[in-house]
């Protein structure tokens, strides 16, 4: 297949869905390949693209911590991810019920970015040791 035929199919099957069902039918959220600098960057060259052809639903926060970046404002009144976050002492003291979602802490603590964090993992074990009391 050409370019130009590949370029005219896409064009076609973008314009029948938008058409068919609305700009929040196309999803522009590409963590795809980038160089160094912004006019390389897939990401942008692609919502550019997608706002020309006339808008698309887009995504809220970043790959981390997106889910929490929507809902810890409404829950402690910050997008306190990147924030200090609250002591596990001050967790394992004042908690009755500790929610989490989107996540396994057991296990990303083992393999995290950076290093390891075996001090989490012990509080972990502790929390579960106060709620089989």
């Amino acid at each position: 297949m050409s370019w130009e035929q590949a370029l005219k199919l896409i064009h076609e099957q973008h314009d029948r869905i938008r058409k068919a069902n609305g700009p929040s039918a196309i999803f522009a959220g590409s963590y795809g390949w980038r160089s160094s600098g912004v006019l390389h960057k897939a990401q942008t060259l692609l919502q550019r693209y997608m706002n020309l052809a006339g808008g698309y639903s887009g995504h809220s926060g970043d790959y981390s911590t997106g889910a929490a970046q929507v809902i810890m404002p409404h829950v402690v009144g910050s997008v306190e991810v990147y924030e200090q976050q609250t002591s596990w002492p001050l967790i394992l003291e004042n908690s009755q019920v500790v929610v989490l979602w989107g996540m396994n802490p057991l296990n990303t603590l083992k393999i995290s970015w950076s290093s390891t964090d075996e001090q989490g993992l012990e509080y972990f074990h502790q929390l579960k040791n106060l709620a089989n009391q």
